[in-house]
């Protein structure tokens, strides 16, 4: 009977740190401290919860990914907007394949907003970046004026119903 514990201690163990390491890793440089699902998840929430869902598409080797990620983890901006809606990034093989996650092209980074419904916004850009490339974006600044055109646009009075609790 003790053999069968100490293997069991163990295989209990890992499989606590693996779902610990992998709730922590969907943060990737953009922010542990925010709720982030992975697409399937954060499409099931939306509809469920009927908050709009914020897409990041990045890659690991992108330097304009690496360039943003600071400016979106330290904004107390983007952090407090993230209440209002589900929270997605996906990261290299992640990226959805559906043309409507690439209205205007591949580049990287790109964001997006879907309704609670899984529909991709492409009205809503970057109004302060290249008109050429409408869903990429360099400061937070940016990022916050986006949130909140999409919060506007498709958030009504379900975001004061429903915010999480992420610390900052």
């Amino acid at each position: 009977m003790m053999e069968l514990q100490l293997p069991l201690a163990v295989l209990g163990t890992l499989l606590i740190c693996c779902q610990t390491s992998e709730r922590q890793s969907l943060g990737r440089g953009l922010g542990d401290h925010i709720h982030w699902r992975t697409l399937d998840d954060g499409k099931k929430e939306a509809e469920a919860s009927g908050l709009p869902l914020m897409l990041i598409i990045h890659k690991s080797w992108c330097g304009a990914c690496t360039a943003l990620k600071p400016k979106f983890a330290d904004s107390q901006e983007i952090s407090e907007l993230a209440h209002n809606f589900v929270m997605v990034n996906t990261e290299d093989e992640e990226e959805p394949k559906d043309s409507a996650f690439s209205p205007d092209g591949g580049y990287i980074p790109r964001i997006l907003f879907l309704d609670s419904k899984g529909n991709v916004h492409p009205e809503i850009i970057n109004q302060q970046g290249n008109p050429k490339y409408k869903y990429f974006y360099t400061s937070a600044d940016q990022v916050v004026f986006a949130m909140k055109e999409a919060q506007e646009k498709l958030t009504g009075d379900v975001a004061t119903e429903h915010r999480h609790t992420d610390e900052f």
